[in-house]
């Protein structure tokens, strides 16, 4: 799995900014309501990667399943979150994947929304019962015209893996990410304090 920490965190500063105007909540109190805020935001975090993705990708919502992985840290500004996503590459047939037959060119893709791309010589066929997008390999000491490998080998293309999705465009998807959890988690922990003022009364 690799890594990357849009944390969804409030430094220390802001949590004593938000004490202050919330009267009469001890500190546990407040101690808890970040603890639930965070439960929330991590609750939130995965589905919201994978709504952020499938925006710019084409990426099936099935095959982002057990692509991510939530977890928990903890450094001198307290806990924070990170999204772990996977560096498998995905099967590129699930970007779109379409092929019209052997008269044509090859297969297309569209990795991303409204960039469909043509693979030379590609095909889609069945493999060990799963759809798949093909090209046959070439081989350098192939003695055919082709230059096609003579044992016919195959070889499956790929698209990018969820990590690549995420941290592509410059970071873009992983920054309006981090932003969005931070915002929410900070929404949220005002949210819990005012509930937690309330039961104080």
């Amino acid at each position: 799995m690799a890594k990357f920490s849009p944390a969804a965190r409030l430094n220390s500063a802001a949590l004593a900014r938000l004490a202050a105007q919330v009267e009469g909540v001890s500190t546990r109190a407040i101690a808890q309501a970040d603890t639930r805020a965070i439960v929330s935001v991590r609750r939130r975090f995965e589905p919201a990667a994978k709504k952020a993705v499938r925006e710019v990708y084409t990426v099936r919502a099935g095959d982002l399943v057990g692509r991510f992985q939530i977890r928990s840290g903890a450094d001198k500004d307290g806990e924070f979150l990170s999204l772990h996503a996977s560096t498998g590459k995905l099967p590129l047939i699930g970007f779109g994947g379409r092929w019209g037959g052997r008269k044509t060119a090859g297969a297309t893709a569209q990795i991303q929304l409204g960039s469909r791309k043509t693979y030379s010589s590609a095909f889609i066929a069945t493999v060990n019962g799963q759809r798949r997008m093909l090209v046959r390999q070439f081989s350098r000491d192939s003695t055919a015209p082709s230059g096609r490998d003579p044992r016919n080998k195959l070889r499956t293309l790929t698209g990018p893996s969820a990590f690549q999705m995420v941290m592509g465009e410059g970071d873009a998807i992983a920054a309006r990410l981090a932003r969005q959890m931070n915002e929410y988690r900070g929404s949220e922990l005002i949210r819990q304090l005012q509930l937690a003022r309330k039961r104080k009364r």
